[in-house]
């Protein structure tokens, strides 16, 4: 009798999984999302629900990895490192960034592909470095958000560092 109910308990726990699996996979490949989706030729990455940072989206089939990720805000500034993990192929996030960013007001700087993929945006006061990096089995994104560096406050001190210098040798 014990055997029984544990065969159905597996049963059903494997139909269960699969059945999660199944519809899980919808949303990667799916036409129908919440918000913009990128069309491809093999499917789309829609943007994900639940975004940390207001204004960077994240692919739908992302989950955030919390024991890897911070943030700090204030009225002042923020300062973030975000990191991901999903199935979705490392190329398309790449066409999901180069797609969805511009809409967020970044603009897109550079994008350096050589194994990882390192894709720089910037905007007025602030810098996004995103890091896509395909392992076996899926694909880990990576997104840090800083302010720049006044450069304003770095010509100050070239200045100064000048006037002292000059100060020394007379």
């Amino acid at each position: 009798m014990k055997k029984n109910i544990f065969k159905g308990t597996v049963i059903v726990f494997f139909i269960f999984t699969l059945f999660a699996f199944v519809t899980g996979c919808t949303t990667i490949t799916g036409s129908s999302s919440s918000g913009p989706a990128l069309s491809t030729q093999q499917g789309s990455v829609a943007m994900a629900k639940i975004l940390k940072f207001e204004d960077v989206p994240v692919p739908a089939g992302f989950r955030l990895l919390d024991n890897e990720s911070f943030i700090f805000q204030n009225d002042q500034m923020r300062v973030g490192l975000l990191k991901y993990s999903g199935m979705p192929d490392a190329n398309k996030v790449v066409e999901f960034y180069k797609e969805q960013m511009p809409m967020y007001t970044w603009d897109l700087i550079n994008v350096i592909e050589y194994g990882q993929k390192v894709m720089n945006f910037e905007r007025l006061e602030q810098t996004c470095i995103i890091t896509i990096q395909p392992k076996t089995t899926r694909t880990v994104i990576t997104i840090a958000v800083a302010p720049k560096s006044n450069s304003a406050i770095t010509e100050e001190k070239v200045r100064k560092y000048k006037e002292l210098k000059f100060q020394k040798n007379t």
